[in-house]
């Protein structure tokens, strides 16, 4: 007896049935495989909009505070150490053991410096680290361009007073340094500390506060999809001497808090779809074996096995399972274009190496949804259909 042949004729005379089950796995699918992609997606659109909240590991020169005491009154403390970070030792920082998670290293030098009247706070940063730190900065005019070029950032509540715009030139002095710098753009009022800062590149700051290959910090930016951030803070400080790296905690949770709550409706449609397709498979099945009762006495009758007969569900089963797993992956792949756009997310990508997974379940739910019915199938007595012939 050839189940397979048998198998293939008896869905091919129920077509409209098992198209039923075969909907009840593509509807199932094609949930979990849109609910898949689409939050692939939102991942990646996460990762973009946490840049706005700048870095979450901050490096600092490790310093020890000493108290001042005159006899039972406090006086306060000083803190002693080196105030600067060597910029050679930068480098170091990709060597950790969670370097895949870096996605940005911005180191900073911090210092004062005069305007004639006045004097100014001065940040020299990184050109390209800082742009991608700080994307979410509002410049009229334009970036700096130039990592070695004489040229500067104002904050709006520097520009304001002093009555400078984009393309003007600030003078700025130092002890015997003194610099023609151009306004390549103004920063809009961020309610930060960087409203009053002049920003510039960290070649011509170190040069203005004669501080050549130092930096005061380092701002890290890591991917926070389940990064070990207050680890990646104990390899840095292991790995550079003589600092500090401080996780700024509050940011890391509010992002893992987004992940985690899409992840956790995500997990929890998949099961429902999941466990409502199962159901479909199994009365649909169910309800073919009470169908087919007179059929499936005659073959216990004529010779047909226990195992044959659940041989011959099993396989329709996996059938139905493997067609709807397929198509639900294609349909759900396409309706996550649809679904990923609405909700503000970046477009997804087909997630291929699903496709695999989504079929193996697909096969797995109609074997699941086969025993119920094949538990049935045992129970037909074949001498008690023979006198109902």
């Amino acid at each position: 007896m050839r189940l397979h042949s048998v198998v293939l004729k008896d869905i091919f005379r129920r077509k409209n049935k098992l198209a039923i089950a075969i909907l009840g796995v593509i509807v199932a699918t094609s949930a979990i495989v849109a609910v898949v992609t689409t939050f692939s997606a939102a991942t990646d659109s996460l990762y973009e909009e946490s840049a706005s909240f700048g870095a979450n590991i901050i490096v600092r020169p490790q310093t020890e505070s000493i108290p001042l005491i005159a006899g039972s009154t406090s006086l306060g403390s000083i803190s002693t150490g080196e105030n600067y970070i060597v910029q050679s030792d930068i480098p170091r920082i990709y060597d950790i053991e969670n370097s895949a998670n870096l996605a940005v290293v911005a180191p900073r030098l911090y210092g004062v410096a005069g305007t004639g009247e006045e004097s100014i706070i001065v940040m020299g940063v990184d050109v390209e680290q800082e742009k991608i730190l700080k994307s979410w900065w509002n410049i009229n005019g334009e970036w700096l361009s130039d990592p070695e070029g004489m040229e500067v950032l104002l904050g709006q509540d520097i520009a304001t007073p002093l009555g400078l715009a984009a393309g003007s030139i600030l003078t700025l002095e130092r002890k015997d340094i003194v610099m023609d710098l151009e306004v390549k753009g103004i920063i809009e009022s961020t309610g930060g500390e960087e409203d009053g800062y002049i920003v510039m590149p960290l070649l011509v700051s170190q040069k203005l506060l004669d501080k050549e290959g130092k930096v005061s910090s380092i701002e890290i930016r890591a991917l926070c999809n389940d990064c070990p951030v207050s680890e990646m803070s104990r390899q840095i400080e292991e790995i550079l001497p003589n600092v500090e790296a401080r996780a700024m905690s509050q940011i890391v949770q509010s992002e893992m808090a987004m992940i985690e709550h899409t992840r956790t409706s995500a997990m929890a449609v998949s099961f429902i779809t999941l466990l409502v397709s199962t159901l479909t498979v199994a009365s649909t099945m169910l309800a073919s074996v009470n169908e087919k009762i007179r059929e499936i006495g005659i073959m216990r009758a004529i010779g047909a096995s226990d195992l044959q007969v659940i041989k011959m569900l099993f396989i329709e089963g996996a059938l139905i399972g493997m067609v709807g797993g397929t198509i639900g992956f294609v349909a759900g792949s396409l309706a996550s274009y649809s679904i990923a756009p609405l909700l503000n997310f970046t477009d997804p990508s087909p997630m291929w190496k699903l496709l695999p997974l989504v079929a193996g379940m697909s096969v797995i739910v109609g074997l699941v949804a086969s025993i119920i019915p094949a538990k049935r199938a045992l129970t037909i007595d074949p001498a008690e259909v023979l006198r109902s012939v």
